[in-house]
């Protein structure tokens, strides 16, 4: 857990120190702004509240009937959670390849080692960009099928719901260090059991900024940083 609050100040740390990281980490931002434009109207007004009407329809109908205020409520908030964080899916999909650049860069200079020239970066950049979109997908896919299981443990039991959204927004920041590393499924499971808690932990409070329209956009970019730090931090105590 300790390595999970000191990757906070580092993150910010490597942020500030390295101008590339700031300006490729304006891309997802910029990106998330135009899609808001094109988005907003539809996803926060037109899905949102037909999320609302179902929620509702659903919980007074059914054997809940006696708490839907409680349970209208709750799920409410959730879905409105689950929008925002559907958003930032789209957005990380699309800057996927500048996220993976953030990352690289920020691993080696976690590392004490000085980044690569920034020309390196981009011809690494595009030469892994068909690889890390295929990625990108696939772990699109699967936080899509995990999130409708969290979703339905929401109407029984909403903190289970909360730990399995918390955790896989982690792994999808995590993904791109392990992609880059090219661990297989067994190695990211290993990963996950022994940080498990600080994984949760800090992926519940960037689930918060996520759930934060605008907020989120900027949440973005630092955490692909925060936690790329994290990662590195970790398997340096594993090693030992």
């Amino acid at each position: 857990m300790n390595n999970m609050m000191k990757s906070f100040g580092d993150a910010l740390r490597i942020m500030k120190s390295d101008k590339w990281i700031i300006l490729f980490s304006l891309i997802p931002i910029l990106i998330g702004i135009i899609l808001y434009y094109f988005m907003g109207q539809w996803l926060y007004v037109d899905v949102y509240e037909w999320g609302k009407q179902m929620i509702a329809s659903k919980v007074e109908s059914g054997w809940l009937s006696f708490l839907s205020g409680l349970f209208i409520a709750v799920l409410t908030v959730f879905f409105f959670f689950v929008i925002n964080w559907s958003f930032v899916i789209v957005v990380s999909l699309f800057a996927s390849p500048f996220n993976d650049l953030i990352s690289s860069r920020t691993e080696k200079i976690s590392e004490g080692l000085a980044p690569p020239d920034i020309s390196d970066s981009i011809s690494r950049m595009m030469k892994r960009i068909v690889h890390t979109f295929v990625n990108e997908i696939k772990k699109v896919l699967f936080i899509l099928i995990v999130t409708l299981i969290g979703f339905a443990f929401s109407f029984f039991l909403p903190p289970v719901s909360v730990v399995i959204s918390a955790l896989l927004l982690a792994i999808s920041f995590v993904d791109y260090s392990w992609s880059r590393h090219n661990l297989h499924f067994r190695k990211c499971l290993s990963d996950v059991r022994h940080s498990f808690l600080p994984y949760t932990a800090s992926g519940a409070l960037f689930l918060v900024m996520v759930g934060i329209p605008v907020v989120n956009l900027f949440a973005l970019p630092y955490s692909v940083i925060y936690y790329t730090v994290l990662f590195s931090k970790n398997q340096k105590v594993l090693e030992y």
